[in-house]
């Protein structure tokens, strides 16, 4: 086991974690009272949803491969559990959509 890898691992986590609560906040603050988001414009609209896609898409990265960097500095120890449904998740999200 190495300890670099599993500190990088959980950086990648937490980091990725911030971005998908970033991304997540951006949205509710752009909502109102009944849940419909607002834009000022349409340009706008398009540029915000677009930086809200590129932080998911960030989240989803980051989240990944650090689930990937723990799970295989840790295989003997029950690491393939994880390491399995996120290949498929990793799978899925490369040919399934």
């Amino acid at each position: 086991m190495d300890l670099t890898s599993d500190i990088a691992g959980m950086l990648l986590l937490a980091a990725g974690v911030w971005l998908g609560i970033l991304a997540k906040r951006r949205r509710f603050n752009r909502t109102n009272e009944l849940g419909v988001e607002r834009f000022p414009s349409f340009w706008k609209k398009l540029r915000q949803r677009s930086q809200d896609y590129m932080l998911m898409a960030g989240f989803l990265l980051m989240v990944a491969i650090g689930v990937i960097l723990l799970s295989s500095n840790h295989m003997d120890g029950g690491g393939w559990v994880v390491m399995l449904p996120m290949s498929l998740l990793m799978l899925y999200l490369l040919l399934g959509t």
